[in-house]
């Protein structure tokens, strides 16, 4: 029963009454500024709190002023991919006119319309942005999502996505999610509000509105009951019997609201019961399915059967929909099913909606008491069809009933390990643990026990050192024996990664290889990655010669995307960001987020390398963006770090120490990798600040073995600046030790960017009498690819050149690196050269700013793509935001750079080299 139902109140009226004013005020905001661009909020709150009551005033505020699309979860959901957002779009599909013909399609496929390849499921989220915002042309759009934590996770996935998206279109969305309930929804990158119980006052008032004039005692047992939950407070005065006898602490709260709803219950007919059992049970509010279903159980006329539970306040029944008035007296009905007429009444669901196999499955595995192959055959095809619309989430749970509906041992192992898998692939790790562990109970011979561990690896249940990578070599080796290639071949890769991740070039990595050999491994992308990873500091080479063999035409997004990791391991950063760049086109195209905020991740870092700051920082805070989306915290940590170390060498100190404060609360397992990196980045913080010794501290743990940050491959590409730290601060000596005690393999390396390195370093820590020739040597080095440590060798040669009273001589080279430094928008250094010019006699001018500073790292890539001659809904595409969103972005640069057309733009770009 709503407070409108008991009181006769207007929804304004009742939120007004109990305390609502701040939310509505804060809804209501958003609802204001629609026209000027979108918003989201999520409303968490426990059951009963008010969180539906207040979409029922959103609703009811903005009248026919906005198009209002709802959808809303139940308990019941059996997860069929993207249910809750066919529910949401159904009215609009007519926009998918303005679509593009790639984005139709996919949304086509996803809902079941048609066939065709597998969309990713940010391909369909993209579509589904981009319809919502071909409706809010007309009017604004108002997307209501209710109890979004029971939503199927394919639909929960896509409304977060769009809920991250709206800020340049005319939509608002709002959706509430129960507290302590989990759900893609609640991010911290998603506005959220949290609902409180009512105050004394408010609830006091409430109560008496509802429940008249009451005894003083059942008053005051009302409202400690209540405990300032609205629903509690219009419920329970409909049944103090039930409780007046216990202490209102002796219940939680849910139990005694459902508590109230049974006792009404029981005083139905035992169709009437049926019914709301059937409707309890039932994915649809459909309710000829229902009537038909209790024509089955009972075989009675149900049209009486409705009126009771209406009258109660229990359902409301809208036309051809029964709905229940809370989904509390859905869960009250559900806990008091028992098991036999609980699969009864699945089965004459299941029989009313034959023809609609897709649903009819569900009840009848919820019907089913013992293993059925038949059925366990058809939930696998589900299971399969939801992975062809783009849902592979939706499919872990049918592939997990399938396993437990098999006949035999066999056909129940391979779907477990399936599902598993299918888990932690779609970032499920909860669901990946529970299935994983009953697989490890099903497990009967070699083969079993071998995918077992895999399970074991993707989990990362062993973080051992090198006695784990030995073991993964073991396991690959079983592998092979007993003819399963693929996990073969994934067992090399993990332990090759390991490798890379925990601490590169030693021993174990040499016997990664010869393992690759001996099992005969002839993929190239694999044979690439393995040698990167294994042995980084002699395989730049190789590994060149093997991504020449693949020409681009035979290159896939994945491959591209692997073979560009090998280049950037191997140290090959010319290569890597060549494929990386490629690689994310690619993945663009195809709409694969998660392996994209991966491959950007990686680009932040090879662009930075390459002296493309501003490209490195717009791929490093979309890889951020999109990686937080996909919850790979790792790969987020590593942008963040890469971000971090662009903005102190750019001497945005704050900036960069926030980004690493970002990164430091991701992730509490953290790498070699990640640990190695964080240190570079402060020690660019610190050497910015002229706080060398900080800096070389830095620098120096990388090459402790002792140490979590130890990792030579970092050590080695940061020698240039260990040693220019140490040269600053006074600990040359410790530093020419580091040198001196860099293991073989890493002073021995074939790496082009080891080798530059490894020559600025000597020829900045050598002895004053041999420092002239090996900074001739080190100047003759080619560093085109590597311009940040070309100019800081001039820099050092220049101050070197006039601490030794070669002031004239020092100047060229000075010059030459403050010019570089500015180019490169390396502020703290071109201002120190410009000090050094000056000591040397030469006035020097102040920089002048450059002309993509003003823009955002996401302006710049909206810019970068214009300047290619890509349309708004190409570069939408390519960005995952709507094409509207481009216009707004593009109508809010145009004034900073001070032009009104995109041929400006174009040719802007064409001069200032963007």
């Amino acid at each position: 029963m709503t407070l409108e139902r008991t009181t006769g109140l207007s929804v304004s009226a009742q939120l007004s009454l109990v305390g609502r004013a701040t939310e509505q005020a804060a809804i209501g905001a958003l609802l204001d500024g629609a026209g000027a661009g979108g918003a989201a909020l999520v409303i968490v709150g426990t059951p009963g709190v008010g969180k539906s009551a207040l979409l029922e005033w959103a609703a009811a505020t903005v009248g026919d002023r906005f198009r209002v699309l709802r959808t809303a979860g139940t308990v019941t959901e059996f997860g069929l991919p993207y249910a809750a957002l066919h529910q949401v779009v159904r009215s609009i599909l007519r926009h998918t006119n303005g679509l593009t013909a790639h984005h139709r399609l996919a949304l086509d496929v996803a809902f079941g319309g048609t066939s065709g390849a597998s969309p990713d499921l940010y391909t369909v989220a993209t579509a589904a942005l981009e319809l919502l915002a071909e409706a809010a042309v007309e009017r604004p759009v108002l997307l209501l999502a209710d109890d979004a934590q029971w939503m199927d996770p394919a639909s929960q996935q896509v409304l977060a996505f769009v809920a991250r998206r709206v800020a340049s279109d005319r939509i608002v969305l709002l959706a509430t999610n129960r507290e302590s309930e989990p759900g893609f929804l609640l991010d911290a990158t998603i506005p959220s509000m949290g609902i409180a119980p009512l105050d004394p006052e408010s609830a006091a008032r409430l109560l008496d509105v509802v429940a008249g004039r009451l005894d003083p005692d059942i008053r005051s047992l009302l409202l400690d009951a209540a405990c300032g939950n609205p629903l509690a407070l219009l419920e329970l005065p409909r049944a103090v019997h039930v409780y007046a006898n216990a202490r209102p602490g002796q219940l939680p709260l849910t139990a005694r609201l459902e508590d109230s709803f049974l006792a009404r219950i029981g005083e139905f007919g035992a169709v009437t019961r049926t019914l709301l059992e059937v409707a309890a049970l039932n994915d649809s509010d459909d309710v000829a399915e229902i009537a038909a279903a209790v024509d089955l159980l009972s075989g009675g006329d149900i049209a009486p059967a409705l009126d009771p539970a209406v009258s109660a306040g229990l359902i409301a029944v809208d036309g051809t929909a029964v709905r229940f008035r809370h989904p509390l007296i859905r869960s009250a009905i559900l806990q008091r099913l028992g098991p036999d007429q609980r699969r009864a009444c699945h089965a004459a669901l299941a029989s009313v909606i034959a023809g609609r196999p897709d649903r009819a499955v569900w009840h009848r595995a919820a019907a089913a008491l013992r293993p059925d192959a038949t059925l366990a055959v058809e939930l696998e095809r589900h299971a399969e069809r939801a992975i062809e619309r783009g849902a592979p989430a939706n499919a872990v749970r049918a592939l997990e009933r399938a396993a437990q509906l098999s006949e035999n041992g066999r056909d129940r192992r391979e779907r477990t390990y399936r599902s598993a898998v299918l888990a932690y692939a779609v970032g499920r790790p909860e669901d990946g643990e529970r299935l994983r562990r009953s697989y490890r109970d099903l497990v009967d011979g070699e083969h079993d026990g071998l995918r077992s561990e895999w399970l074991n690896e993707l989990a990362g249940a062993d973080r051992g050192g090198d006695q784990r990578i030995t073991a993964l070599l073991d396991l690959a080796a079983r592998a092979k024996v007993a003819g399963d290639d693929e996990l073969a071949t994934d067992f090399l890769r993990a332990s090759a990664l390991r490798c890379w991740n925990l601490r590169p070039g030693r021993p174990v990595g040499r016997q990664v290889i010869a393992a690759a050999d001996q099992l005969a491994v002839a993929d190239v992308p694999t044979r690439a990655e393995l040698l990167a990873y294994g042995s980084p500091f002699d395989s730049a080479e190789l590994v060149r010669a093997l991504i020449a063999q693949v020409p681009a035409a035979n290159r896939d997004a994945t491959t591209t995307y692997r073979l560009a990791h090998a280049a950037a391991c191997a140290g090959a950063v010319d290569v890597s960001e060549g494929l990386l760049i490629e690689a994310a086109e690619r993945l663009r195209t195809k709409g694969q987020l998660y392996t994209l905020g991966r491959a950007l991740s990686l680009l932040a870092w090879s662009a930075m390398r390459r002296g493309h700051w501003s490209h490195a920082v717009a791929a490093a805070e979309e890889s951020t963006r999109l990686c937080a989306e996909t919850r790979q915290p790792f790969w987020e940590a590593s942008s963040l770090v890469a971000h971090a170390a662009v903005a102190g060498f750019r001497g945005d100190f704050g900036s960069a120490q926030d980004l690493l404060a970002r990164a430091d609360r991701l992730d509490s397992r953290r790498l070699a990798t990640i640990e190695a990196a964080t240190l570079v980045a402060r020690a660019a913080i610190a050497s910015g600040q002229g706080n060398y010794e900080r800096a070389f501290a830095f620098l120096a743990r990388l090459h402790d073995p002792a140490g979590g940050a130890y990792h030579p491959a970092h050590a080695l590409w940061s020698l240039a600046s260990m040693a220019e730290a140490a040269t600053a601060c006074g600990e040359v000596a410790a530093a020419r030790a580091l040198l001196v005690g860099l293991p073989p393999e890493v002073r021995g390396t074939t790496s082009p960017t080891g080798r530059m390195n490894l020559g600025i370093a000597g020829a900045v820590l050598a002895d004053h009498d041999e420092s002239e020739a090996m900074f001739a040597e080190a100047l003759r080095i080619d560093m085109t690819i590597w311009p940040y440590e070309r100019n800081r060798l001039l820099f050092t040669y220049g101050k070197w050149l006039r601490r030794g009273r070669r002031v004239r001589e020092s100047r060229d080279y000075l010059r030459e690196a403050r010019d570089g430094f500015d180019g490169l928008g390396a502020r703290p250094l071109a201002e120190r050269a410009r000090e050094e010019l000056r000591a040397a006699g030469e006035r020097s001018d102040s920089r002048i700013e450059d002309i993509w500073d003003v823009l955002s790292p996401q302006e710049i890539q909206i810019a970068s793509m214009v300047a290619q001659g890509l349309s708004n809904r190409d570069i939408a595409k390519g960005l995952f935001i709507s094409h509207r969103t481009v216009g707004s972005h593009l109508y809010r640069m145009f004034p900073k750079l001070g032009i009104t057309s995109r041929g400006e733009l174009q040719r802007m770009a064409a001069e200032h080299h963007l």
